[in-house]
């Protein structure tokens, strides 16, 4: 019966996800571009609501205040500080730091981050496998006034760990919420790891936790329109990871629910 009512209840809600919510701004951009894609988690960043008519709006800003996203807010504001952390320790052991997303999309937090140093030796290349995201990302960029560099690339793919400029801060933010697999996780990590020098950092983040997985799964879509299958990791197994594959972890920080931890970890 319990699974019965479920199943209603999540029948209703598709509905209203795609009738009376794509008036909002937020959840039309989820149903178009994924629910996690990185246009989707700019605007989430942004939280400023919008939408058609008033209730358009009204919808946006209740979307907008859900917990699950309150969290992902908390966590780029980590992901911001753990990086800024690793730039700062970078630029007083060497003097410069070169910082590469693997998976960044839009990377608005790497572009704050930027903005941030743009007095210092600060410089960083963004790497994704949709071109799209690069040239947005280097459209908001030189607005601001910061160059990047950018290159379409698989962080799962042996092939596109090659490195004209060597960077010293590797990120990965979001990028493990859909991997069940250990070994795949492993995988990346042992490639960043090979990618970075000796003291390099890596900064990234862990979905431990969600208010709604099973319900979010079920109603949304992915950025490939396919069915949401996000997944949360026991932080021992990752831990367990890190150090086998030769990281030292220096830093964690997270929401007060434990959702998103941030890390950031030294090769040692």
């Amino acid at each position: 019966m319990n699974k019965f009512i479920e199943n209603v209840e999540i029948s209703i809600l598709k509905i209203v996800v795609d009738t009376l919510g794509q008036l909002s701004n937020g959840i039309c951009l989820a149903s178009k571009e994924g629910f996690t894609s990185g246009k989707m988690l700019d605007y989430i960043y942004k939280n400023e609501p919008t939408g058609k008519l008033g209730i358009g709006k009204l919808i946006d800003k209740i979307y907008l205040n859900h917990p699950g996203w309150q969290d992902v807010r908390t966590r780029k504001q980590n992901l911001v500080a753990n990086l800024k952390e690793a730039v700062d320790l970078t630029l007083q052991a060497k003097g410069s730091a070169r910082i590469c997303d693997v998976a960044s999309g839009p990377a608005r937090y790497i572009i704050e981050t930027l903005e941030s140093y743009k007095d210092k030796a600060v410089t960083a290349e963004l790497r994704d496998i949709d071109i799209r995201w690069l040239l947005e990302a280097k459209e908001t960029a030189e607005s601001r006034g910061i160059n990047i560099e950018y290159k379409t690339a698989n962080a799962l793919e042996d092939n596109d760990f090659n490195f004209e400029k060597q960077p010293d801060i590797m990120v990965a933010s979001g990028f493990y919420d859909w991997f069940d697999d250990k070994e795949i996780i492993k995988k990346s990590m042992s490639l960043i790891y090979n990618a970075l020098p000796k003291n390099g950092y890596f900064v990234f983040s862990i979905q431990a936790g969600h208010v709604a997985l099973s319900l979010t799964n079920k109603i949304f879509k992915d950025f490939n329109n396919h069915q949401l299958k996000m997944v949360t990791w026991d932080m021992d197994i990752i831990n367990s990871i890190l150090k086998e594959i030769g990281f030292s972890v220096i830093l964690t920080r997270s929401d007060d629910k434990g959702h998103y931890p941030v890390l950031l970890a030294k090769k040692v």
